[in-house]
């Protein structure tokens, strides 16, 4: 008699445990697909220009670190002057063409206006029968609002990486004409001026990375 509920027990232990088994293996899986929803869609073109135009604020950043320790040690050589001068001339170029028309910072955001546009036009138009979408239509006027804000933001960086650029090239002669007449301390203080206008592109190359950053944000309701 007692055999039988040893057997019993047995038994249910020997089909209990691929189930078990089973269970863990769901229990592991389900806070991965349950991260996987929580994160929100996003927009992958938005995603993209966010992605491009951090690398430029970021290049731009180690250029200017680069710099200050070459300006620190070119006091006393115009050679290392000039080619200093030309890493600003480098970096400001640099910064001019991800801006440029042509660029494809400018052409990713002319793309996602013109989708953001037409989505706006489609709610519009919903909202003649739905209502509710006249919401979600304000919705996007406010993200296309915030995008021409950060066109302006490039068309001004644009303008001012040209104007800068005019200035490095006005104060070269005037920093190696320092050079050669040995006073060193004047040469560097012109580079260093070089140095504080490249620092003032690179604020407001944050300002653009911190507008793309609050294109996709949700309205505030009033």
């Amino acid at each position: 008699m007692s055999t039988l509920p040893r057997l019993g027990f047995i038994l249910f232990a020997t089909l209990a445990t691929p189930l078990a088994l089973a269970q863990d293996t769901t229990d592991q899986s389900a806070p991965a697909a349950q991260d996987t929803a929580e994160q929100p869609p996003g927009d992958p073109q938005l995603g993209q220009l966010m992605e491009n135009v951090t690398a430029i604020a970021e290049q731009l950043q180690s250029d200017i670190a680069t710099l200050e320790e070459s300006i620190a040690a070119s006091r006393d050589s115009a050679e290392a002057g000039a080619e200093v001068l030309n890493a600003m001339l480098a970096s400001v170029d640099k910064v001019h063409s991800s801006m440029a028309e042509e660029s494809q910072v400018w052409s990713e955001l002319e793309d996602l206006l013109a989708g953001w546009e037409e989505n706006r036009r489609s709610a519009l138009e919903r909202s003649e029968t739905n209502p509710a979408f006249t919401d979600i239509a304000e919705q996007w006027q406010t993200r296309i609002e915030r995008a021409r804000d950060l066109q302006e933001q490039i068309i001004t960086q644009r303008a001012n990486s040209l104007s800068l650029r005019r200035a490095i090239e006005d104060d070269r002669e005037v920093v190696l004409a320092y050079y050669e007449l040995g006073q060193a301390d004047q040469a560097i203080a012109g580079l260093q001026k070089v140095s504080e206008s490249l620092q003032s592109l690179n604020a407001n190359m944050q300002s653009i990375v911190e507008t793309v950053n609050t294109v996709s944000a949700p309205a505030i309701s009033n």
